[in-house]
C-alpha cells in the first residue's frame, strides 16, 4: 500500500493531533464499515507516532490512503466543533470534569494542546482557520494516494445456452 510523509511545524502537529483525538473520540471511528472489525491502519497508529514529536519544532507523519481519508474527516469535524465551541454550554457528564463538546476527550485534548484558550475561548475560531488551511494542504499532498481496492471476484465465463446463427 502506498503512503506519503507529511512534514509539520509544531503548531501544525498540534492541530493534527487534535483532529486525531476528535476522530478517535467518535464511537466506531476505527471500525471497518463492512466487516465491523478494527481497521488495520487507523489514526491510532498516527497518534502513537505523532505524540512523542509534539514538543519538537517539526514532526513527520506517514499516511496511507485510508488514514488520510480519516484524518481529513476528523479535521472537518474538528473545524465544525471549534467554530461552535465558544457558544456551547458547559455541562457535567458525571465524570467530574465539565465539558462543552459531546466528543469524549475533546475538551481535555483542546485545553492541553492550546492552554491559551482558558483565557479566551474566541481563539478557537483562529484555530479552526489554521486547521482549515492545514486540511487543504494535507488534502493536496495526499490526493495521489490510492486506496487499495478489494480484489474482484473472478469473472465466470457464461455459456450462452442458445446457438448463434450467423
Amino acid at each position: 500500500m502506498i503512503s506519503t510523509d507529511i512534514h509539520l511545524q509544531q503548531e501544525e502537529a498540534k492541530l493534527v493531533f487534535l483532529a486525531v483525538a476528535y476522530h478517535l473520540g467518535r464511537p466506531g471511528s476505527e471500525l471497518d464499515p463492512l466487516t465491523k472489525q478494527t481497521v488495520e491502519h487507523g489514526l491510532a497508529e498516527v497518534a502513537a507516532s505523532l505524540q512523542p514529536q509534539l514538543k519538537a519544532d517539526q514532526a513527520t507523519i506517514n499516511l496511507r490512503a485510508p488514514q488520510a481519508k480519516r484524518l481529513l474527516s476528523g479535521m472537518a469535524g474538528t473545524i465544525s466543533e471549534l467554530k461552535t465551541y465558544p457558544m456551547l454550554q458547559l455541562r457535567d457528564d458525571g465524570s467530574g470534569a465539565p465539558r462543552r463538546s459531546s466528543v469524549p476527550g475533546f475538551d481535555r485534548s483542546l485545553q492541553h494542546l492550546f492552554p491559551e484558550l482558558e483565557d479566551d475561548l474566541e481563539l478557537t475560531l483562529d484555530i479552526a482557520e489554521q486547521m482549515l488551511i492545514l486540511r487543504r494542504r494535507i488534502a493536496q499532498e495526499t490526493a495521489d494516494l490510492e486506496e487499495e481496492a478489494p480484489p474482484e471476484p473472478p469473472k465466470r465465463k457464461g455459456m450462452w445456452p442458445f446457438g448463434r446463427k450467423g
